[in-house]
């Protein structure tokens, strides 16, 4: 169960909600390569600086209309400057992304900024990154970053094939697998309820 914050519940339940996100990526090392914010300024969260740039166009989450979605959560950013091509050749997939909906005070108009106050929307890693470049009258180039789907790996049937040793290998202590194999006894394994 999600449980919200007092003032988090406040501003949804009045109306109108004013709400803005924060994208965080961050690379292999924990190095954060954006830090983004749809707010009007830059601002602070957990002692991370979103840039207030305007430079995300987009955040698609995966569409529901099946009753396991595996669609990509999609991500477009604009780049005016052409400096996010070289980001994108030089390798994104695999990078860690964040995205949080943050909200503003219903009586003070300004943006809670503590964590708990926020509402994590996406965690999850890059599997794709385009880089588009239209070179129109008014050109405009923009990054489609294309992340994993939070219910992906639900319709996966893979059989899974373990053994005493491997099951020690990984975890000495772990007694899961000690009978399994055990020749070509029959064995009564005790599972469920007595």
């Amino acid at each position: 169960m999600i449980t919200l914050h007092a003032d988090v519940i406040t501003a949804i339940t009045n109306k109108p909600t004013e709400y803005f996100y924060l994208l965080k990526i961050t690379n292999e090392l924990g190095s954060i390569i954006k830090a983004i914010t749809t707010h009007w300024s830059s601002l602070v969260v957990n002692s991370v600086t979103y840039i207030a740039n305007g430079s995300i166009v987009g955040l698609d989450p995966p569409q529901l209309n099946t009753t396991v979605d595996r669609e990509q959560y999609r991500i477009t950013l604009s780049d005016p400057s052409f400096t996010d091509g070289a980001t994108a050749e030089a390798g994104m997939i695999g990078y860690d992304v964040e995205v949080r909906m943050g909200f503003l005070n219903f009586s003070t108009k300004q943006p809670m900024l503590e964590l708990e106050r926020t509402f994590l929307v996406y965690s999850g890693t890059i599997e794709s990154v385009a880089y588009n470049i239209k070179t129109e009258e008014q050109g405009e180039a923009l990054m489609q970053i294309g992340c994993s789907s939070p219910l992906a790996d639900l319709d996966l049937k893979r059989a899974m094939y373990c053994s005493r040793d491997y099951i020690r290998g990984r975890y000495a202590d772990d007694s899961s697998c000690d009978q399994v194999y055990g020749g070509s006894g029959i064995l009564q394994l005790k599972w469920g309820k007595p």
